[in-house]
């Protein structure tokens, strides 16, 4: 499965227009999100290391002006036999603290990091749909999160009783920080994740945490739901997200499809 470079100009796109409708201090946010997810101890477990001059090659790359050098790039390495592994915890692992020390040393702007930071996360992306199949789907399962600091919960917990009704194991995630849902999900075999929130002001978190996601379970399928779909669509549908439900119907409608398509895909291979 080759590079998809339609998804990586749509994420390009999507996410330059997120963030011109983001404050500042969110901005910042997702870009230290990306460093943050792409540079975790998991980078140091592969061999196979690309050595210091080929990362600061592909940090330039990113950096230049031209919006497909980064991408271009991570083609070549892969066409040239790299391991998606390789290519998400070497390059941009690697890539990623660079851009960090750079940052933190001054030598590139908050402009600059911004860019990288937003075309590491739509390589990403990019390549979410070539991630290894390492499991059989054995049972229907879910993760339902109210986004940090929402205090409006009785929707996703009403959905997360329908769905369990219907023979789901769905795991309620309320109350928690940014950082708990992340390593509790991260550490989990969820491949459905909905995520809850009842408005505007929930959006800055909803973003932080779906960047979070993707990086941290980029297999995982991310459905949005609440009345901040009746205020804010449009800009959620930037997030680049997998589905948005309005309604209880619609939910599960969109979560079964893809749980049939999933577990289709999966069962194949065992």
């Amino acid at each position: 499965m080759q590079f998809d470079v339609d998804l990586y100009a749509r994420s390009q796109a999507n996410l330059r227009l997120l963030k011109s409708r983001l404050p500042t201090g969110s901005v910042e946010d997702l870009a230290r999100e990306v460093l943050i997810r792409l540079n975790r101890p998991a980078a140091q477990k592969l061999a196979q290391n690309p050595d210091t001059d080929r990362i600061e090659a592909f940090c330039e790359a990113l950096l230049s002006d031209d919006d497909q050098a980064g991408a271009m790039f991570i083609q070549e390495v892969r066409r040239a036999g790299a391991s998606v592994e390789v290519i998400y915890l070497r390059y941009l692992a690697d890539a990623a603290c660079q851009l960090g020390r750079w940052w933190d040393e001054d030598r590139v702007s908050f402009a600059e990091v911004t860019r990288g930071t937003s075309r590491l996360y739509a390589i990403m992306h990019a390549m979410r749909h070539q991630v290894p199949i390492t499991a059989p789907v054995t049972s229907k399962s879910a993760h339902f999160v109210s986004v940090p600091g929402e205090t409006h919960t009785l929707g996703v917990r009403m959905a997360a009783d329908l769905f369990r009704r219907d023979g789901w194991d769905v795991t309620l995630l309320l109350g928690k920080t940014h950082d708990e849902i992340v390593e509790e999900i991260g550490q989990s075999q969820a491949i459905v994740i909905g995520m809850s929130a009842a408005g505007g002001h929930a959006l800055d978190a909803l973003s932080r945490l779906v960047v979070a996601l993707r990086l941290e379970k980029p297999d995982a399928a991310l459905f949005v739901s609440g009345q901040i779909l009746e205020t804010d669509a449009e800009t959620v549908s930037l997030l680049d997200i997998d589905g948005m439900a309005h309604d209880f119907e619609t939910a599960q409608a969109l979560i079964e499809c893809h749980w049939d398509n999933v577990s289709a895909r999966r069962n194949s291979l065992f």
